[in-house]
């Protein structure tokens, strides 16, 4: 990435750099963040801090396919918290949002607007409505045989 160009530092604030780097890459690198603290003239820490600070900027790849279980509150109510917890025990995402083979990545997003769907999630754009968490190992397997 290169900060001096396209993300010159006059332009534009870091957090809108980081999230073009974000949008290009799918992540944000270490040696981007390392370029652009380099370039901002302030400690790579500092930089570490405001991209963790964050919680939609991303330090490792995401997975091939991103699930968002919607938290809005007519998912919750109905029952979201029921399918993300399956969905982190199914794929064993105790300490990360990926799972160890990269196929997926959990997250959870507050309201897609579906709420006659819900509870719901997007799996890679396309909305999967009226879960219930029994369905979840299916649908994983499902994606998986869709590789």
């Amino acid at each position: 990435v290169d900060v001096r160009g396209e993300h010159s530092m006059e332009s534009k604030p870091l957090i809108n750099i980081l999230n073009q780097i974000q949008e290009e890459q799918g992540f944000i690198p270490r040696p981007a963040v390392e370029e652009l603290a380099k370039a901002a003239g302030i400690p790579v820490s500092q930089l570490y801090g405001l991209v963790s600070f964050f919680k939609s900027f991303r330090t490792r790849p995401p997975g091939k396919h991103r699930i968002s279980v919607c938290y809005g509150t007519a998912c919750y109510a109905r029952g979201a918290p029921h399918i993300y917890n399956r969905l982190v025990d199914e794929l064993e995402l105790y300490d990360t949002d990926t799972s160890a083979d990269g196929l997926f990545t959990v997250e959870k997003v507050y309201c897609v607007g579906a709420c006659s769907r819900a509870p719901l999630m997007m799996v890679d754009d396309v909305i999967w409505g009226k879960l219930k968490s029994y369905q979840v190992p299916l649908m994983l397997q499902e994606l998986r045989k869709a590789k």
